[in-house]
């Protein structure tokens, strides 16, 4: 009887370490993949971020408005004329930039979205700017929304008045212009 109840109770054991072994496999690889994803992230800002420069430096109208998805040239409001504006604002060659991503992930009944917001602060030879950006990843219930919504430059020193992280203030799709630039 004794050695039943001891069997039983390895067997218990051997058991509970094999799921607890399981469980952080699973925790390890979810963290992993975690990994994976930030730094695709930072690659994909990165390209994005050097597909804009590259357009407003050419001064390559329809090069930039191939980076933005086809819903948000619809819903943009004069899109050439933003674009003349932001590629007269921006001036300079490019010294340093220092960026800050947030990537928002949400599933809803079958439908997967991924959303990337990145900040980037930009020295050039001739200022301070931050460029700020929204990139639809993923979007399985509409296509339509892949690519940049909205794009933003301003000057460093008017962040407090202009920026708000594509809030209620800013959020706008095609490319934002303070309301005194319109």
């Amino acid at each position: 009887m004794k050695v039943k109840r001891l069997i039983l109770f390895i067997i218990i054991i051997t058991l509970s370490l094999g799921l607890l072994s399981c469980t952080s496999y699973k925790s390890m690889l979810n963290e992993r993949l975690s990994e994976l994803n930030t730094n695709n992230d930072d690659k994909i800002a990165d390209t994005q971020f050097q597909n804009i420069i590259q357009s407003l430096e050419n001064n390559d109208k329809e090069g930039l408005k191939k980076i933005f998805s086809s819903n948000a040239l619809k819903e943009a409001k004069d899109i050439d004329g933003s674009i003349d504006y932001i590629s007269g604002f921006f001036k300079g060659k490019i010294q340093s930039k220092d960026v800050a991503l947030e990537v928002s992930d949400h599933k809803d009944n079958g439908k997967n979205t991924r959303e990337l917001k990145a900040f980037y602060t930009v020295i050039t030879d001739e200022g301070t700017y931050i460029v700020f950006f929204i990139d639809q990843l993923v979007d399985t219930k509409n296509p339509d929304n892949v690519g940049l919504y909205m794009l933003q430059i301003i000057k460093e020193s008017d962040e407090e008045k202009e920026f708000d992280w594509g809030g209620d203030k800013t959020r706008c799709a095609g490319i934002y212009r303070p309301s005194i630039a319109k």
